[in-house]
């Protein structure tokens, strides 16, 4: 997919978003007072974090889109990583304030008196709503490989499952005609936030470390290489993600007599190769190294022998 078509795809799901999510938002912390649900009220909490997640989406896809330059030679695809990390603690904020106002209204020995009939309507207009929204952005996420489309897409399918608990808590809140199974819904959700947002944040640190989560990656690489003609022993592998890209160092021995134009004509087979197992790439370099070389002192690097 072409980087212009990518961003325009990421520009317009993160509008769907906004706007979107204002409207659940509006109305759920509208009705959640009207009605005197603290659940709903929650709910329509984390639904205003979604409207600053897509405005954080909205902004970054307009850095990313810039070409390398001299300050950033390597692009400015990680500026999607670190917005996804900021994410995290927007997430983890707006989860860390409904627990600690929660705890204080479960200290007041105020009267409660049971939520109205509109929070139920709240809770089951958000449950339709989010499950749009997060199809949506899950769909736009796989098809640009975006991580922070999908990880935003995995915090809605985490509200669709609120707004569920949402619904249940004020069910049992009529029931059993017990307002303080409201409250504890809504100190549920303040814990169940604040994990999604400690999740986000370990995920893109992998990335911001120069790792990658998938082994395979490495197993695809060093299989690609191996098939080339002319290539001994394909070692010290790095792999890093840069967004939805793949910037990859490997080094590869080839016989010692060869010519130079020889060497370098393996070296290129061996990239081309490894971009029709990975198209994903953002760059490769390729070591060429004679047969049988031993370098001491040389930096960390992964071999097959280590899968």
């Amino acid at each position: 997919m072409k980087q212009d078509a990518r961003i325009q795809i990421i520009r317009r799901t993160s509008w769907i978003g906004i706007i979107g999510n204002g409207f659940l938002a509006l109305l759920k912390i509208i009705l959640g007072l009207f009605s005197g649900s603290i659940a709903v009220v929650a709910d329509g909490i984390d639904s205003s974090a979604d409207i600053v997640t897509s405005l954080i989406t909205l902004f970054t896809a307009n850095i990313i889109n810039e070409p390398p330059d001299k300050e950033h030679p390597w692009g400015h695809a990680r500026a999607e990583t670190i917005a996804t990390k900021a994410l995290s603690f927007f997430i983890f904020f707006a989860g860390a304030q409904l627990f600690i106002s929660t705890i204080q209204n479960l200290l007041t020995n105020e009267l409660r008196q049971l939520p109205g009939k509109w929070a139920l309507v709240a809770a089951g207009i958000s449950i339709i709503g989010k499950i749009l929204l997060a199809l949506n952005k899950y769909n736009a996420g796989k098809i640009t490989k975006s991580s922070m489309l999908i990880a935003d897409a995995k915090n809605m399918q985490n509200d669709i499952i609120l707004s569920l608990t949402v619904l249940i808590g004020l069910g049992c809140t009529y029931y059993f005609n017990l307002p303080l199974i409201d409250m504890l819904t809504g100190l549920f959700i303040s814990l169940w936030i604040m994990k999604t947002a400690y999740s986000l944040f370990m995920e893109t640190s992998i990335e911001l470390m120069d790792s990658v989560s998938d082994d395979t990656l490495y197993s695809t690489v060093f299989k690609a290489a191996t098939e080339t003609p002319g290539v001994i022993n394909p070692h010290r592998a790095r792999i890093r993600k840069l967004n939805n890209l793949y910037d990859i160092d490997l080094d590869i021995e080839v016989c010692g007599t060869i010519s130079v134009r020889e060497a370098h004509g393996i070296a290129v087979k061996v990239e081309e190769n490894i971009k029709k197992a990975l198209p994903e790439i953002f760059d490769i370099m390729v070591h060429v190294e004679p047969e049988g070389n031993i370098e001491s002192g040389e930096q960390f690097g992964l071999t097959p022998e280590d899968f």
